[in-house]
C-alpha cells in the first residue's frame, strides 16, 4: 500500500489538503468525508482496512478543518464543500480511470456526501452515510436560528463553540482522550456556517426522493450529537431502489471509533463488495 498526500486549490483559492491510501492493484475507489471539527487523519485505520481489501481510498480535510486553509469552522456557502469534494473525486477518477467510485460521509461529512450525490449522480456508484447530520437538536431552537441569521448577515465570520460534547464521540475512553489532545481538532463554527448548515439539512431532506443510486444509511443508536431519527427520515424519503438502513444499538456518534468498529467495517465492506462488481 502506498500513501500519498498533497494540497490543491479549492473554491476562492483556499488550499485543500488531501491524502490517499493506494493498494496495488486497486479495484474500486472509496472517498471519505469527515465530520465537523475533525480531519481526515482520524480515519487512517478505516483507510488502512479498506485499502487492504483493494480499495483506493481518498480523503480530504474540509475547508476550515485540519490541514486545509480557511478560518476554523467557517464556510461562505455550503456548496463550497461540494465543489472541494468534486475536485478530489476528479483526481481519483483521473488516477483510476474506469473504476467505480463510492462515497462515505460521517456526520457533517454525511450531509456533504448526500448533497454531492444529489449534485453529481453520474459520478458515483453508491452513497454511504455514518451518523449523518440529517437532523440536529440545535436546528429546532428558534432563538439560535434568529441570532444565527442575524450574525450570518452582519458578521458572517463570527465564530462560537459548536456545543458538541467530546465525551459522546465514542464509548472508548482512549478515543475521547485522543480527540481532546488532537491539535487538528477544533470546536468552532461561524454564524454563516450555522445558517448554511441548517439550510443544507432542510434541502437534503426535501430532495431525498431524487436519489437513485445504491444507498447505505448507518446510524448509531445512542447518538447524542445528531438526532438519530434524521437518518430514518432521509432513508424513508430516498428514491433509491437499492437502499439499506443499518442501526447500531447502543453506539455513540462515531461508529468507526467504537469498541465494535471491526464489526462496522466488516458490514460496510460486505455492502460495498456486493455492489462494486
Amino acid at each position: 500500500m502506498k500513501h500519498e498526500q498533497g494540497q490543491y486549490q479549492g473554491t476562492a483559492g483556499l488550499s485543500i489538503f488531501w491524502q490517499a491510501w493506494l493498494p496495488e492493484p486497486a479495484h474500486t475507489v472509496f472517498l471519505l468525508a469527515h465530520g465537523l471539527g475533525e480531519h481526515s487523519g482520524r480515519y487512517t485505520h478505516v483507510a488502512d482496512s479498506f485499502s487492504g481489501k483493494g480499495y483506493a481510498v481518498f480523503a480530504l480535510d474540509h475547508r476550515g478543518h485540519g490541514k486545509s486553509g480557511g478560518k476554523r469552522g467557517h464556510v461562505e456557502k455550503f456548496a463550497d464543500y461540494i465543489a472541494d469534494l468534486d475536485l478530489l473525486r476528479h483526481r481519483a477518477a483521473e488516477q483510476f480511470p474506469g473504476k467505480k467510485i463510492f462515497l462515505l460521509g460521517h456526520s457533517l461529512g454525511g450531509l456533504i456526501a448526500a448533497h454531492y450525490a444529489l449534485a453529481h449522480p453520474d459520478e458515483l456508484s453508491g452513497l454511504l452515510t455514518s451518523s449523518a447530520a440529517f437532523k440536529v437538536k440545535i436546528e429546532a431552537n428558534p432563538v439560535k436560528l434568529a441570532l444565527g441569521r442575524f450574525f450570518s448577515k452582519h458578521l458572517p465570520g463570527l465564530t462560537m463553540g459548536n456545543e458538541l460534547d467530546p465525551n459522546y464521540v465514542s464509548r472508548d475512553p482512549a478515543v475521547v482522550k485522543a480527540y481532546l489532545a488532537d491539535p487538528l481538532v477544533h470546536d468552532r463554527v461561524s454564524a454563516r456556517w450555522f445558517t448554511e448548515f441548517v439550510a443544507a439539512i432542510a434541502e437534503v431532506q426535501a430532495r431525498a426522493p431524487e436519489l437513485r443510486m445504491p444507498l447505505l444509511v448507518m446510524q448509531s443508536g445512542d447518538d447524542k450529537l445528531v438526532a438519530p431519527e434524521g437518518a430514518r427520515e432521509f432513508f424513508d424519503k430516498a428514491g433509491s431502489a437499492d437502499k439499506t438502513l443499518k442501526l447500531w444499538p447502543g453506539f455513540f456518534h462515531e461508529m468507526f471509533n467504537e469498541p465494535e468498529k471491526a464489526e462496522v467495517m466488516k458490514f460496510t465492506s460486505e455492502w460495498l463488495d456486493a455492489r462494486r462488481k
